[in-house]
């Protein structure tokens, strides 16, 4: 975690080595993805120079034309049906980072997500505004008073056709941001003069186009939603933080050119001279984003490209013709000063993003995350894969300049595998190849690197390796100078790094234990919360399993206690935003889905395999399930509440619980998981409700909701 607002310290604060000790202010954020680009380089380090600016329009288009007419076919770029190539997305919260040390019990936000640093909002599915819930489900807003005894809808609030909203931020002056995407077919284009023999295909046509939306509206009246802003911005929407009321957005693109494919009959090599044609014809705007902003009345104010050419950069090797974007919105009076911001871009397909409060990092990675490339064991270090990482200073309220670049060995499991402490970066990295095999990557070990800036540079000052050796990285958890980083093949090692001295990173513990945890989170009296999957000797997966474990002893880390639920998953295992954690009543809740048993129904004949009557079958419910953290690290079930749909998140409101599931929103009794009122967001009724079943724990099941 950073701890700092603009300045920038070098100084190492050591701590004793059996402590996990971490600060307690503002820090990481943003997220993480991973890219195709094609990215070689030295150790450690790359020089900034390798990063360049261009100096006007001239260049930039240029620099495009020449990368775009190496890559165009006869049917466009990337050839065949698809016109471009769109790098694997990484999950949202694959791995984690504290606000505060496994000391302290970490809580959900103040806009009811569970985000990795106590100051940094993340954007997500629904939040909590007072006593109001907030929700994006079915594609609109639904906003429900959660004040009474019952809940309430108050409104719902549609979008655009072909416009998808996706995540949403509580802004201030009783005003949120939707952050959503759209999709436009662009109809085909003729030649300049008009003409076509019978049969033949159109001489031109543009892909369809994907935009992000960004949509501010006014909740002053919350039975009556009403529009303030829209924007539409060509690319695809990545991720998004607000920190002190500042966004980040960060978006991809790619160019946006008129191509043809082969006429009836015609030889290939015509439509490709046509392709290379229509490249040297593009201007600088078929390569930039546009923006395109709209009053409250759905009229244009404005169009134009996102930013000029000159904020954009480009690394010395060619890494293809996307473009990853950062715009940054002072958004601290409501919304009303969107137009002061500015956005700046890298020349990268794909995206990788991590932030803390005064650096963002930008990443690629040679290959792409999920590369099928196999390894080809004559020449392993010719094919390692490398992530080079970008910086950018965003201590500022509308811009984001650059400042450095480095590079680290392998590739990177989530958002959560970049931490930033003290001005250092540590990284936790995997070598190999991230989907292959693992008898093709016998070899793949993973490490923790630290880089420091230095002018220019993003320079390697320390490293520890050889942890999970033919594994991969499935969780981490950052604190002050300790890592805990779980790697999984057959066994689930849990390592200890200790990063006092960050020169010389040295694992302190190592515990082994069947299957893996995919998220980790504090609970307070140096224990950590394990959500993942228990496995067999053989590493064949069993089922869900939350487990706790005490750091204590860095040197001898322990799993003090875990509870299974059989067959079944959680959101959390990809995406920490699902988990709920409450420190004062040490209850975690996990939305999932579970196995739950149906007894034979009364008169009806039911056997077992082996002819014996009472035949018991099985069904999977979404449920969510609170498990009771005891001081000492015990777990006990706590209740299981089984609903009648999908179960998006369960966020504290007051002393209670909401559950907001595809159709309601449920309030919930966090003593017992009874639901003490719900009210229905969407209008269909559900077809199939599960039957409860008791299974250690108390099951309640949602009553029809009201309305």
């Amino acid at each position: 975690m950073s701890g700092r607002t603009g300045t920038r310290t070098t100084k190492t604060r050591r701590t004793r080595a059996r402590a996990v000790r971490a600060t307690a202010g503002t820090g990481a954020a943003l997220a993480l993805v991973l890219s195709y680009g094609t990215v070689t380089g030295g150790v450690g380090h790359a020089a900034a120079d390798e990063l360049p600016q261009f100096h006007d329009c001239d260049e930039f288009t240029k620099y495009m034309r020449s990368t775009a007419e190496s890559e165009v076919t006869a049917y466009g770029l990337g050839g065949g049906p698809r016109m471009y190539k769109t790098a694997p997305v990484a999950a949202e919260g694959d791995a984690s980072r504290a606000g505060s040390a496994p000391s302290a019990a970490v809580g959900n936000g103040p806009t009811g997500t569970n985000t990795q640093e106590r100051g940094v909002d993340e954007p997500d599915i629904a939040k909590i505004d007072g006593t109001r819930v907030l929700s994006l489900v079915n594609g609109k807003l639904t906003v429900v008073d959660a004040a009474g005894p019952k809940p309430k809808l108050l409104a719902t609030h549609s979008f655009a056709e072909n416009e998808y909203p996706g995540e949403l931020f509580v802004l201030d002056q009783n005003r949120v941001m939707v952050l959503g995407s759209g999709w436009k077919q662009h109809d085909p284009v003729d030649s300049p003069a008009g003409k076509r023999a019978p049969g033949f295909a159109p001489d031109r046509y543009r892909p369809a186009e994907s935009y992000v939306v960004l949509t501010v509206l006014d909740l002053s009246n919350p039975t009556r939603p009403k529009l303030v802003r829209t924007e539409r911005i060509t690319g695809s929407y990545v991720t998004s933080r607000l920190t002190d009321g500042v966004a980040r957005i960060v978006l991809t693109s790619s160019p946006r050119i008129a191509f043809s494919s082969p006429r009836e009959g015609e030889p290939e090599a015509l439509a490709l001279a046509r392709n290379r044609q229509a490249v040297r014809d593009a201007k600088a705007e078929d390569f930039l984003p546009e923006r395109t902003v709209l009053d409250k009345a759905g009229e244009v104010v404005r169009s134009g490209p996102l930013m000029g050419c000159g904020a954009v950069r480009h690394p010395s090797v060619r890494s293809g013709l996307g473009i990853i974007s950062v715009l940054t919105l002072d958004t601290a009076d409501g919304g009303t000063r969107l137009d002061k911001g500015k956005a700046a871009g890298v020349v990268s397909n794909g995206e990788l993003v991590y932030s803390s409060t005064d650096r963002l990092y930008v990443a690629t990675t040679d290959g792409g995350w999920n590369s099928p490339r196999p390894i080809d064991s004559r020449r392993p270090r010719e094919q390692e894969m490398r992530t080079r990482i970008h910086a950018f200073d965003v201590t500022g309220r509308n811009d984001s300049p650059y400042v450095a670049t480095g590079s680290v060995p392998g590739f990177l499991l989530g958002r959560w595998a970049l931490s930033e402490h003290q001005g250092k970066l540590r990284i936790a990295t995997t070598t190999g190849q991230p989907w292959a095999p693992p008898e093709q990557t016998p070899n793949s070990q993973s490490s923790v690197v630290v880089l420091a800036e230095r002018g220019d540079e993003l320079r390697k000052i320390g490293s520890v390796s050889g942890l999970g050796k033919g594994e991969t990285i499935r969780a981490v958890r950052w604190f002050d100078d300790i890592a805990a980083i779980v790697t999984f093949r057959q066994t689930d090692p849990l390592y200890l790094v200790d990063l006092a001295d960050p020169a010389n990173p040295a694992v302190r513990g190592e515990l082994k234990i069947p299957g893996y945890s995919a998220y980790l989170h504090p609970v307070g009296g140096d224990r950590l919360l394990g959500v993942g999957q228990d496995a067999d000797s053989t590493g064949r997966l069993t089922g869900l399993q939350v487990s706790s474990f005490d750091l204590r002893n860095l040197a001898k880390p322990t799993r003090t206690a875990a509870v299974g639920y059989g067959r079944g998953w959680t959101d959390v295992e990809h995406d920490s935003r699902a988990f709920t954690y409450l420190p004062g009543r040490r209850l975690a809740v996990l939305p999932a889905y579970v196995t739950q048993k149906v007894p034979c129904p009364p008169d009806a004949q039911c056997f077992t395999s082996d002819g014996r009557p009472g035949f018991v079958g099985e069904i999977q419910v979404p449920a969510a399930l609170g498990i009771q953290v005891g001081a000492d690290g015990t777990l006990r079930k706590a209740g299981k509440f089984v609903a009648d749909s999908y179960i998006l998140r369960v966020l504290p409101v007051g002393n209670r619980l909401v559950a907001i599931t595809g159709n309601a929103v449920v309030l919930l009794d966090p003593e017992t998981f009874s639901p003490t009122g719900s009210v229905r967001t969407a209008p269909d009724e559900p077809k199939n409700r599960p039957m409860p079943v008791e299974d250690g724990a108390a099951t309640q099941v949602a009553p029809p909701p009201a309305g």
